[in-house]
């Protein structure tokens, strides 16, 4: 996968047009135009980083979408001195699976497989679990 700020691209995605977003709109988006696919949690993720950052208010329960309260320009700026401050989810926690080709949150820990201990991450979407080896730790920084 190549590099992205996820929250940023979020941050274009809810500033055009419609002027809300939902993490099921999210993740459509990023699977058909840039062939990434996260799961709801990291969507709702990005969305409270959203919300922190100032760029929209709390999910509107009715239309279940949040509101966005700033214009893009106004809104990546926002995203980046929220970044900036050390603020919101930790990136480096995210790889993609090798078997799900999703991105998402992994837990780390050694287990013992086939008689010896191996270094592995756990796919928390599909369950998977990998070598370390194996992983692509999803590289999500400025573009």
């Amino acid at each position: 996968m190549g590099q992205m700020n996820l929250l940023r691209i979020a941050a274009e995605y809810v500033t055009d047009g419609a002027r809300h977003g939902s993490p099921s709109m999210l993740m459509r988006r990023l699977s058909q135009e840039h062939r990434v696919q996260i799961d709801f949690d990291v969507a709702r993720r990005l969305f409270a980083d959203l919300y922190g950052a100032g760029v929209t208010a709390p999910i509107n329960l009715e239309k279940r979408a949040y509101p966005v309260l700033l214009e893009r320009a106004k809104a990546l700026a926002a995203v980046d001195a929220y970044v900036a401050a050390g603020k919101g989810l930790d990136w480096a926690s995210l790889y993609e699976c090798p078997q799900c080709c999703r991105v998402a949150p992994w837990t780390d820990g050694r287990t013992t497989a086939s008689g010896d201990e191996v270094d592995e991450y756990w796919c928390q979407t599909c369950g998977a679990e990998v070598p370390l080896a194996d992983c692509a730790q999803a590289e999500l920084t400025a573009a």
